[in-house]
């Protein structure tokens, strides 16, 4: 009877250890469901974002823009293909690029491509414009003149797109010395208030719209992703190529390593750039005149010299007449 009875007991034990192992199994189970769902919301969250911004920077852009990304860009990478992908000339391409802030969303492949399909186009419009002038001037339509025409509108084509990219690349870094003494003043109120320098950054970063703005988000991301601070900044010098920038990322690291107040750093670090940049309006104005010389010389004066001198000799003139 007691053999029985501890039989039966640990039968009992043993379904109910059974009970509460299959219960556990259901809850981990569905708690890896939940976790999975939650996940997957998370995810498809982040792609609703990003696709909404993504919609947002598209729509955003000027018509011009849009067509070009539209119907050109597909052309562009198809000849980007014949393009070497390593060499000097491609990493210069990658600097400017990176200084232009990468615009119409070209790559260095990309804008190597473009060059060569407004070279092939150049040549087309070069062979086919003599053509054209000869209904007007007949003579010009020479061998030599079609050889000239193609040569030059080649050499355009190729060109164009450096000389387009060099100017964007300034304007934008114009711009971003114009914003940086106002953002720098910015960081350095949001320090004082209490916030860390990534808060200060990305508190700057949403009142601030423009080029210095995505560089800073650009590399606050860097930072979230887990790069150091001080690499994701000296990179954004290394893309910018600014000395203010230089200069801003050596007073940030120099607080960090030598535990100085990081927030008067960046005041004086902004104080002495709008004294540079006074600077460098002041040697604008001074160049103004000699810049003037020439418009005035060929085109201000003459049209003085007719309006004030013409209405005397059309007078002499007559008056001569009539003593004639």
């Amino acid at each position: 009877m007691t053999g029985l009875m501890i039989i039966a007991g640990l039968w009992l034990l043993a379904l109910t250890l059974a009970g509460i192992g299959i219960f556990q199994e259901i809850r981990a189970r569905q708690l890896r469901e939940r976790i999975s769902r939650m996940v997957r919301t998370k995810i498809l969250e982040e792609e609703q974002i990003l696709l909404a911004e993504i919609e947002d920077e598209e729509m955003k852009m000027s018509l011009p823009v849009r067509l070009f990304r539209t119907f050109v860009l597909p052309l562009v990478q198809q000849f980007s293909r014949f393009v070497p992908q390593a060499g000097a000339s491609l990493k210069v391409t990658e600097e400017l690029l990176a200084m232009a802030g990468y615009p119409l969303g070209l790559m260095p492949s990309d804008l190597m491509g473009l060059r060569l399909l407004l070279t092939l186009v150049g040549s087309f419009l070069g062979a086919f414009l003599p053509v054209l002038l000869a209904f007007k001037i007949p003579w010009v339509l020479t061998p030599t003149n079609i050889v000239i025409s193609v040569s030059i509108c080649s050499i355009v084509g190729f060109l164009g797109p450096i000389f387009w990219l060099r100017r964007v690349a300034n304007r934008r870094r114009r711009q971003i010395l114009r914003q940086l003494p106002d953002m720098l003043d910015l960081i350095t109120l949001s320090i004082e208030a209490g916030l860390a320098f990534d808060g200060a950054v990305h508190e700057a970063t949403r009142r601030f719209k423009g080029p210095l703005s995505d560089e800073l988000k650009k590399a606050m991301k860097e930072v979230t992703l887990g790069k150091p601070r001080a690499q994701a900044l000296r990179d954004m010098a290394e893309r910018l190529k600014l000395e203010d920038i230089s200069l801003l990322v050596s007073a940030v690291y120099q607080a960090e390593t030598l535990g100085s107040p990081l927030a008067e750093a960046l005041k004086a670090l902004a104080t002495e750039l709008r004294k540079k940049r006074l600077r460098m309006i002041r040697e604008q104005i001074a160049k103004l005149p000699v810049k003037l010389i020439f418009p005035l010389v060929l085109f201000i004066f003459p049209t003085l010299f007719i309006v004030i001198l013409g209405p005397a000799i059309v007078q002499l003139s007559r008056s001569g007449l009539g003593g004639g």
